[in-house]
């Protein structure tokens, strides 16, 4: 691996006022990667030595960003303050080795759909992610299309049937929504054979998801441990129990304070779900989908379909409000492609923001639904359903990525890429929609600024498939020319931009 290196030699200004126009000799870029006339806005430092030297002329009032874009699989970690490295997954790795149908035995009891009222035991963690497994019974509160909804006898708090029916409808919408766009779960469809436990339909545990000292948890999670028999599990040495069968565990304490929540994490899990099926069981892999890849397409996923269920843009339980803003303040903590080598807060915020940019940029639904659609994973299939929707690459896209991150707003220039960009597509009958937002019009929390945030110009490690905005105060608010002098980075797959907003 090794460190971009990146150094401001120089800084002139002169000050005059003129018309904005800026010399043209460094690249630009047009929308989809395509020369579509230069952009003034955007200027790609290209080197033909050690430096470059890049003047813009006529500047009225406006600000100066430096774009770093590490366009390769290797770097230098940035440096992470802190305890150590969390451990929590919210959803589990899924098993690797065996396509699930094999490991379930052929002789199964034959299926009766089971009766509101009947009681189940099934299998949870005492204390989630310990894998220390208890059995617990739950009770059939209501019977959807779709889902039956099994409640723990044993909740802290009361969860009534008619709540439980409200599970049961409520996911009836997210079913038909989420699988006309990605496909089906294993086992699922009109002919499908109803998968793991021959249900049709399935199974939502709802209980309290119990966390131990100091341990995070989960709104709820999809575990592919299911999907296989116990003796399987065993004689692959796995320390796991299995309820064989296609499921969802629900925190109840979550439903109950806030459905929406839960609302989203179930299309969330759903993709995860229909992924595993898609992605390995169909196609006979051994290797699970990468998780940055299978945590965005379910981000992606609640992004286009939450508004159709009732959970709106602009609630704080959809991913734009819940993601975006810790997004911008922490974007340089993780690289797209990296999971679980930070705060895995930052791996979900900067994976959906790049689903988001990729969502509003290159295609809408139809690529979202091609990513799950072809036969690859990662970064092959990204790049495989850009170059089939939008005619670029996963490294195109992941190049002018720092683009999103500067122009936003009614101000923005034509032809720049951007997050407020609203675009929409029918699939199979149904219209889905990615709402344009304002980056800039967005608080970061913890602080009260607004927009990304912006960092000095010192030299900084990088993150894999990563990028960094960078300015200076003496790049705010600029009237007149300025020279600004580069030195070329030591790796060639760090890019630079400047970017003039």
């Amino acid at each position: 691996m090794r460190k971009s290196k990146l150094f401001i030699l120089t800084l002139t200004l002169f000050a005059f006022a003129m018309t904005f126009v800026m010399t043209s000799c460094q690249d630009s870029l047009g929308l989809g990667g395509s020369s579509q006339g230069q952009n003034e806005s955007i200027r790609r430092v290209s080197f033909s030595g050690n430096t470059a030297t890049v003047w813009f002329h006529n500047l009225n009032q406006n600000n100066i960003y430096l774009v770093k874009v590490n366009t390769s699989s290797t770097g230098w970690p940035a440096a992470i303050t802190g305890n150590a490295r969390h451990s929590f997954n919210a959803n589990p790795l899924p098993i690797e080795d065996a396509a699930p149908r094999s490991a379930v035995s052929d002789a199964l009891p034959a299926f009766y759909p089971p009766q509101t009222g009947e009681e189940r035991d099934f299998w949870v963690e005492e204390f989630f992610d310990t894998g220390r497994f208890i059995q617990k019974t739950a009770s059939l509160k209501a019977s959807g299309n779709h889902a039956n909804i099994w409640v723990m006898n044993d909740t802290r708090r009361p969860f009534s049937t008619a709540q439980a029916e409200s599970l049961a409808e409520r996911f009836d919408l997210i079913y038909p929504l989420t699988t006309n766009l990605l496909g089906y779960e294993y086992g699922g469809g009109s002919n499908g054979h109803g998968g793991s436990d021959g249900d049709p339909k399935i199974q939502i545990l709802v209980y309290d998801i119990i966390y131990g000292y100091g341990g995070t948890g989960a709104f709820g999670y999809f575990w592919a441990k299911d999907y296989f028999t116990q003796s399987h599990l065993d004689s692959m040495g796995w320390d796991l129990k299995s309820n064989l069968a296609e499921i969802f565990y629900i925190d109840a304490d979550t439903y109950l304070n806030s459905p929406d929540i839960i609302y989203s994490t179930l299309i969330h899990e759903l993709q995860h779900m229909i992924n595993f099926n898609r992605k390995a069981i169909s196609r006979g892999r051994t290797q699970a989908s990468e998780l940055w890849y299978n945590e965005m397409l379910s981000m992606m996923a609640e992004d286009v379909i939450s508004p159709l269920i009732g959970v709106s843009q602009s609630s704080q339980y959809h991913p734009i409000w819940e993601r975006i803003p810790f997004f911008l303040e922490s974007y340089m903590q993780a690289g797209i492609t990296e999971w679980d080598t930070g705060p895995l807060s930052a791996h979900y915020a900067v994976t959906y923001a790049f689903g988001a940019y990729l969502l509003r940029n290159f295609g809408g639904p139809a690529l979202l639904r091609e990513m799950l659609a072809n036969n690859t994973t990662g970064i092959a299939s990204v790049s495989s359903a850009l170059q089939s929707v939008s005619g670029v690459s996963f490294s195109n896209a992941l190049s002018r990525f720092g683009e999103a991150m500067v122009f936003s707003g009614p101000s923005r220039p034509q032809g720049t890429l951007s997050f407020d960009r609203t675009v929409s597509g029918t699939v199979g009958g149904t219209r889905y929609t990615a709402y344009g937002f304002d980056i800039w019009d967005m608080h970061r929390p913890p602080s009260s600024f607004m927009g990304p945030r912006i960092l000095d110009l010192a030299q900084m490690d990088m993150h894999p498939h990563s990028i960094q905005l960078q300015s200076s105060d003496t790049w705010r608010n600029v009237s007149g020319s300025i020279s600004i002098n580069l030195e070329r980075p030591v790796d060639s797959s760090i890019e630079l931009y400047l970017m003039i907003r």
